[in-house]
């Protein structure tokens, strides 16, 4: 017997799910692995951390599947999934960085705006500022 899927048989909450490593590309769909959980909010498309053998002995995988039938028969031995990646904290965080960055861009604009106006005053004044003009060369519409 394989005791790796000996929970599916004495718990109807435990869930197989299906996850991948790789991203699939259009000529192949990538391998997929299944991996044990209790989780029930677990759904496809979520990140979750799957234990692996190589540097930390985790990683993250993407759900492809929930709920897989599972082959009590075979040796293929499951391990449980880790945990869930909490994207939208992440992705809430990024937004509010961002947000503060424009921010930043903005008063740094008005800043420099201000100091370069300051520098002409004082150096060629008021009257020359005025007088400055660009052009395009292309005549406007009255």
């Amino acid at each position: 017997m394989n005791y790796s899927k000996a929970v599916f048989l004495i718990s109807d909450d435990v869930r197989a799910v299906m996850v991948t490593y790789e991203k699939d590309e259009q000529d192949r769909p990538a391998p997929r692995t299944m991996y044990k959980t209790f989780d029930t909010k677990i759904k496809v498309d979520d990140y979750v951390v799957v234990p692996t053998k190589t540097r930390h002995h985790m990683t993250v995988c993407k759900v492809m599947a929930v709920d897989a039938e599972v082959d009590l028969e075979t040796s293929e031995e499951l391990e449980w999934i880790i945990g869930v990646v909490n994207r939208a904290d992440f992705e809430k965080i990024k937004s509010q960085e961002g947000d503060a960055i424009a921010k930043i861009k903005s008063a740094e604009k008005r800043r420099k705006r201000e100091e370069l106006r300051k520098a002409l005053l004082d150096d060629v004044g008021e009257k020359e500022i005025k007088a400055i003009t660009f052009t395009t060369g292309a005549k406007r519409k009255a």
